[in-house]
Protein backbone atom coordinates (compact mmCIF):
# COMPACT_ATOMS: atom_id res chain seq x y z
CA UNK A 1 0.00 0.00 0.00
CA UNK A 2 1.38 3.39 -0.97
CA UNK A 3 1.66 6.01 1.68
CA UNK A 4 -0.95 8.75 1.55
CA UNK A 5 1.83 11.28 1.98
CA UNK A 6 3.70 9.97 -1.06
CA UNK A 7 0.73 10.39 -3.39
CA UNK A 8 1.63 14.03 -4.13
CA UNK A 9 -1.79 15.29 -3.18
CA UNK A 10 -2.40 18.64 -1.62
CA UNK A 11 -2.39 18.92 2.16
CA UNK A 12 -6.17 19.26 2.34
CA UNK A 13 -6.72 16.12 0.24
CA UNK A 14 -4.32 14.11 2.38
CA UNK A 15 -5.90 15.46 5.56
CA UNK A 16 -9.39 14.55 4.32
CA UNK A 17 -8.26 11.05 3.39
CA UNK A 18 -6.60 10.60 6.78
CA UNK A 19 -9.75 11.82 8.57
CA UNK A 20 -11.75 9.25 6.64
CA UNK A 21 -9.24 6.42 7.22
CA UNK A 22 -8.87 7.22 10.89
CA UNK A 23 -12.64 7.38 11.46
CA UNK A 24 -13.18 4.15 9.55
CA UNK A 25 -10.52 2.18 11.41
CA UNK A 26 -11.76 3.37 14.82
CA UNK A 27 -15.33 2.43 13.92
CA UNK A 28 -14.24 -0.97 12.60
CA UNK A 29 -12.49 -1.85 15.88
CA UNK A 30 -15.62 -1.06 17.83
CA UNK A 31 -17.83 -2.89 15.32
CA UNK A 32 -15.73 -6.04 15.83
CA UNK A 33 -16.77 -5.94 19.48
CA UNK A 34 -20.33 -4.70 19.16
CA UNK A 35 -22.10 -8.05 19.51
CA UNK A 36 -19.89 -9.33 22.34
CA UNK A 37 -20.74 -9.38 26.03
CA UNK A 38 -18.81 -7.21 28.48
CA UNK A 39 -17.26 -10.36 30.02
CA UNK A 40 -15.71 -11.19 26.63
CA UNK A 41 -13.57 -8.03 26.83
CA UNK A 42 -11.50 -9.15 29.83
CA UNK A 43 -10.66 -12.81 29.11
CA UNK A 44 -7.02 -13.80 28.66
CA UNK A 45 -6.52 -17.53 28.10
CA UNK A 46 -2.73 -17.49 27.78
CA UNK A 47 0.19 -15.03 27.92
CA UNK A 48 0.10 -14.54 24.13
CA UNK A 49 -3.54 -13.42 24.15
CA UNK A 50 -4.58 -9.94 25.24
CA UNK A 51 -8.05 -8.99 26.42
CA UNK A 52 -10.12 -7.06 23.89
CA UNK A 53 -10.37 -4.05 26.17
CA UNK A 54 -6.57 -3.91 26.27
CA UNK A 55 -6.40 -3.78 22.45
CA UNK A 56 -8.99 -0.99 22.36
CA UNK A 57 -7.11 0.97 25.00
CA UNK A 58 -3.65 0.32 23.55
CA UNK A 59 -4.55 1.69 20.13
CA UNK A 60 -5.96 4.80 21.83
CA UNK A 61 -2.79 5.07 23.91
CA UNK A 62 -0.77 4.93 20.69
CA UNK A 63 -2.57 7.94 19.19
CA UNK A 64 -2.48 9.80 22.50
CA UNK A 65 1.23 9.19 23.05
CA UNK A 66 2.61 9.71 19.55
CA UNK A 67 0.24 12.36 18.19
CA UNK A 68 -1.89 14.16 20.72
CA UNK A 69 0.68 14.77 23.44
CA UNK A 70 3.36 16.12 21.10
CA UNK A 71 1.18 18.01 18.61
CA UNK A 72 -2.10 19.15 20.20
CA UNK A 73 -1.14 22.08 22.40
CA UNK A 74 -4.22 22.08 24.63
CA UNK A 75 -4.40 18.29 24.96
CA UNK A 76 -4.94 16.89 28.45
CA UNK A 77 -4.09 13.24 29.01
CA UNK A 78 -7.20 11.20 29.76
CA UNK A 79 -5.58 9.26 32.62
CA UNK A 80 -1.85 9.44 33.39
CA UNK A 81 -1.88 5.89 34.75
CA UNK A 82 -2.89 4.52 31.34
CA UNK A 83 0.64 5.24 30.09
CA UNK A 84 1.95 2.15 31.86
CA UNK A 85 -1.17 -0.04 31.55
CA UNK A 86 -1.45 0.25 27.78
CA UNK A 87 2.15 0.60 26.64
CA UNK A 88 3.20 -2.68 25.09
CA UNK A 89 6.81 -2.87 23.98
CA UNK A 90 7.84 0.76 23.74
CA UNK A 91 10.67 0.62 26.29
CA UNK A 92 11.88 4.13 25.51
CA UNK A 93 8.42 5.52 26.31
CA UNK A 94 8.23 4.01 29.76
CA UNK A 95 7.36 0.93 31.80
CA UNK A 96 4.72 -1.58 30.75
CA UNK A 97 2.22 -3.65 32.70
CA UNK A 98 3.05 -7.34 32.45
CA UNK A 99 1.57 -8.81 29.26
CA UNK A 100 0.68 -12.21 30.80
CA UNK A 101 -1.29 -10.38 33.52
CA UNK A 102 -3.41 -8.08 31.37
CA UNK A 103 -6.43 -10.29 32.01
CA UNK A 104 -6.15 -9.71 35.77
CA UNK A 105 -7.25 -6.09 35.42
CA UNK A 106 -10.93 -5.58 36.15
CA UNK A 107 -10.26 -1.84 36.12
CA UNK A 108 -10.40 0.29 34.12
CA UNK A 109 -13.81 -0.97 33.11
CA UNK A 110 -14.86 -1.59 29.54
CA UNK A 111 -17.06 1.53 29.76
CA UNK A 112 -14.04 3.59 30.86
CA UNK A 113 -11.99 2.23 27.95
CA UNK A 114 -14.76 3.13 25.49
CA UNK A 115 -14.88 6.63 26.98
CA UNK A 116 -11.10 6.84 26.57
CA UNK A 117 -11.40 5.85 22.91
CA UNK A 118 -14.06 8.50 22.32
CA UNK A 119 -11.92 11.13 24.04
CA UNK A 120 -8.85 10.28 21.94
CA UNK A 121 -10.85 10.03 18.72
CA UNK A 122 -12.38 13.50 19.22
CA UNK A 123 -8.98 14.98 20.05
CA UNK A 124 -7.42 13.43 16.93
CA UNK A 125 -10.15 14.93 14.75
CA UNK A 126 -9.42 18.26 16.45
CA UNK A 127 -5.71 17.87 15.66
CA UNK A 128 -6.39 17.04 12.01
CA UNK A 129 -8.69 20.03 11.64
CA UNK A 130 -6.08 22.48 12.95
CA UNK A 131 -3.54 24.26 10.83
CA UNK A 132 -0.28 22.44 11.65
CA UNK A 133 1.82 23.29 8.63
CA UNK A 134 5.09 23.21 10.54
CA UNK A 135 4.49 19.59 11.63
CA UNK A 136 2.10 18.48 8.91
CA UNK A 137 4.24 15.78 7.30
CA UNK A 138 5.16 14.23 10.67
CA UNK A 139 1.54 14.32 11.85
CA UNK A 140 0.24 12.78 8.63
CA UNK A 141 2.84 10.00 8.67
CA UNK A 142 2.15 9.18 12.32
CA UNK A 143 -1.60 9.06 11.76
CA UNK A 144 -1.12 6.75 8.82
CA UNK A 145 1.15 4.56 10.95
CA UNK A 146 -1.43 4.60 13.74
CA UNK A 147 -4.21 3.56 11.35
CA UNK A 148 -2.11 0.61 10.17
CA UNK A 149 -1.24 -0.20 13.78
CA UNK A 150 -4.91 -0.34 14.73
CA UNK A 151 -5.66 -2.54 11.71
CA UNK A 152 -3.03 -4.99 12.97
CA UNK A 153 -4.72 -4.96 16.36
CA UNK A 154 -8.05 -5.71 14.70
CA UNK A 155 -6.52 -8.94 13.41
CA UNK A 156 -5.16 -9.69 16.88
CA UNK A 157 -8.53 -8.95 18.46
CA UNK A 158 -10.23 -11.53 16.25
CA UNK A 159 -7.51 -14.09 16.84
CA UNK A 160 -7.54 -13.49 20.59
CA UNK A 161 -11.31 -13.66 21.09
CA UNK A 162 -11.53 -16.80 18.96
CA UNK A 163 -8.77 -18.35 21.07
CA UNK A 164 -10.70 -17.47 24.22
CA UNK A 165 -13.93 -18.89 22.85
CA UNK A 166 -12.16 -22.10 21.76
CA UNK A 167 -11.09 -22.65 25.37
CA UNK A 168 -14.60 -22.21 26.73
CA UNK A 169 -16.40 -25.57 27.25
CA UNK A 170 -19.67 -23.88 26.21
CA UNK A 171 -18.08 -23.32 22.78
CA UNK A 172 -19.44 -19.84 22.13
CA UNK A 173 -19.17 -18.56 18.59
CA UNK A 174 -17.77 -15.18 17.66
CA UNK A 175 -20.53 -14.85 15.08
CA UNK A 176 -23.49 -17.05 14.32
CA UNK A 177 -23.27 -18.67 10.92
CA UNK A 178 -26.22 -17.57 8.86
CA UNK A 179 -27.99 -20.25 6.90
CA UNK A 180 -27.98 -19.78 3.16
CA UNK A 181 -31.39 -19.06 1.64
Amino acid sequence: MRSLWDMNKGSRAVRDELLESFGAVRSKSEALCKHLEVEDFIVQTCPDVSPLKWHLAHTSWFFETFLLKPFLSNYRVFNVRYAELFNSYYNTIGPQFSRPNRGTLSRPTVAEILNYRTYVTHALFELLNQDNQANEEDIFQRIELGVHHEQQHQELMLTDIKHCFAHNPLLPAYQAINKLP
